[in-house]
């Protein structure tokens, strides 16, 4: 096993991680990560692409039918106020 490089916090809570590995991601300024803490001394960067999800997420809204949405919410609630107060469906 190679040796492992360290990243240090600095007194900003910044963590710089080492240049090879940096380089080897092709990790540039500004990149986002999810840093997920796992206990036992263990954190997991996720790097993620914001614009990215945000992008997908507005595609996929686009695909919704609005009016059906809509249906389905009427009916379920008809459906949960049916069973609360024990009324028949026609």
């Amino acid at each position: 096993m190679g040796k492992m490089p360290l990243a240090k916090v600095d007194d900003r809570g910044r963590v710089q991680l080492p240049s090879n590995l940096r380089h080897r991601m092709k990790l540039k300024e500004g990149d986002e990560f999810v840093a997920e803490d796992l206990g036992e001394d263990t954190i997991v960067l996720k790097k993620i692409n914001l614009r990215l999800l945000l992008e997908d997420a507005i595609e996929k809204a686009k695909s919704i039918d609005l009016d059906k949405l809509e249906n389905e919410i009427e009916e379920e609630s008809n459906q949960l106020a049916r069973q609360k107060f024990k009324v028949s469906s026609r």
